[in-house]
This record gives C-alpha cells, structure tokens and sequence, in this order.
C-alpha cells in the first residue's frame, strides 16, 4: 500500500534500535526522507547507510540527547537546514527501568521522566513552529501501554506513559487547526534490548531466570508471544500518513490482546 509519503520528511527519536529503528525502515521503504537522532551516533550512521542504499532515499544523522535541554531545537534547525521543512516526528525515545516500588530510587523516576516525557515534549515543542507555518504536520508519541494499564513492577514508565497519553490528547485539540494531528501508539511486550534488560533486571530478586520471567510474563498475553519491532512500526507509520488524517488525539493499543478492556 502507498501511504502516500514519498518525498515527506520525518524526525524519529530513538532511532538506533528498536521501535525508532524500525519505524525509519519502513519510513525510506515509503520513500521519506528520515533523520535519524539517537545519543548512538556510530549506530545511526551504521543504519543511515543502509537505508540510502536500500531505499534510495536521503537520510541524514543527528547525536542527540533528549533528556536534556537544547538538543531538540538543534535537531529542528539541522533538519529544516537540510530539508527545508519537518512533515513527521515519531518520538521512540525513552525507555524505564521496572522493580519493586520501594527498591526504585529517585533517579530511575528522574530518568523516566526527563528521557521518556520530557524528552518527547522538547522535540514537540521544537517541530511546531515549522509545523504550524506550513499548516500540515505528523506527530506519533510511542507511550507503552502501561500507561493506561499500569503494572506494579514498571511503574516510572507507566507513569511517564500516563503523562504522554494526557499530553497528546490535550495538545490535539491546540494544533489541529494548524493542520496537525497528533495520536499514539501503546505497544506490549517488544522483542529489543530494553525488554532484555527489563526481564533481566525482574528476575535478578527472584528464583526465575529471565528466559523463565519472559515465560511467566507471556502467560498474560493472548498471543502467547512477545512482538517484533516492525509489527509496532507499522501502524505508527500508519498514523503518519494522510491514511489516518481524521484520527488525532487518540491512541493505538498494539499488545497481543493484553489490555483487558472493551475493543
């Protein structure tokens, strides 16, 4: 399906692996043209040549911070310097360590927040101005969908993904005039390193190894099995298109069946 996106121009956050790594694949697959922004430098330039050579399309590079203040109006500038205009941001950035609530300490919560949130409301605050003079803009916020299903062992990043479906829900109602929408998407278990880290660091107080918590986790999924990244990707990339142009402010639930509440 042609969703329409060759020749747009797209920011993803969190790049380098994962969700943000997939959604840039199928992004130069569409024929958009990508920057690409991860604090992982050589594994961004790594994937950009592969995509160019793949697709044939540009994509350019961007080291960057986002729980930091600054780096999102350097990576908005560089790309309206190279490309001239910013048509999609896909914020992949951020990811939250899990426990025990009173074994998690200020700066895991501190790091949830700045990276995950705040991170993705900097790069949000930096595309607008351009978005808004161009009347037309693409914003998909990858929250987790512990955000409305919160689990009591990964609660920063439940909370921070609270935070961000209230966020792209209030601030649809601001930008669509301006010709932009703004939705989410909530995935489930996600088959890359943070899932790795996270059922490691689950099991490390437990007799489970972290195959073993994997095991006893998929027991709450329907599907019985952990999603590969692309299958998040693509309805984000969805969500970017003029496909989904009368959807804003609204949420995508992509978890294998896990989110116990009505269709």
């Amino acid at each position: 399906m042609d969703l329409g996106l060759r020749g747009k121009i797209a920011i993803v956050t969190g790049a380098s692996k994962g969700i943000g790594a997939a959604c840039a694949e199928l992004l130069a697959e569409e024929g958009t043209k990508v920057v690409l922004v991860s604090r992982r430098l050589k594994a961004l330039e790594k994937l950009a040549a592969r995509l160019s050579r793949a697709y044939g399309t540009d994509v350019a590079c961007v080291a960057a911070d986002m729980s930091k203040p600054g780096p999102a109006e350097e990576v908005a500038a560089r790309t309206l310097e190279q490309f001239g205009r910013i048509d999609i941001l896909i914020n992949s950035a951020g990811s939250s360590q899990g426990g025990v609530f009173w074994e998690i300490g200020e700066a895991t919560w501190e790091s949830a927040i700045q990276l995950k949130f705040l991170g993705a409301v900097r790069m949000v605050r930096a595309v607008l101005p351009a978005m808004r003079r161009q009347r037309y803009g693409r914003i998909v916020n990858v929250t987790g969908n512990t955000g409305r299903q919160p689990h009591p062992r990964l609660l920063p990043g439940s909370a921070t993904n609270a935070a961000l479906l209230s966020f792209t829900k209030g601030l649809s109602e601001e930008v669509m005039r301006f010709g932009i929408v703004i939705n989410a998407l909530q995935p489930g278990p996600t088959r890359t390193e943070h899932w790795d880290r996270l059922m490691q660091g689950l099991a490390r107080d437990t007799k489970y190894s972290a195959k073993e918590m994997e095991r006893r986790f998929m027991d709450q999924i329907p599907m019985g099995r952990v999603a590969e990244a692309i299958e998040m990707a693509r309805p984000i990339v969805f969500m970017c298109s003029d496909a989904a142009s009368y959807m804003t402010g609204r949420s995508i639930t992509v978890d294998g069946g896990w989110t116990k509440d009505l269709a």
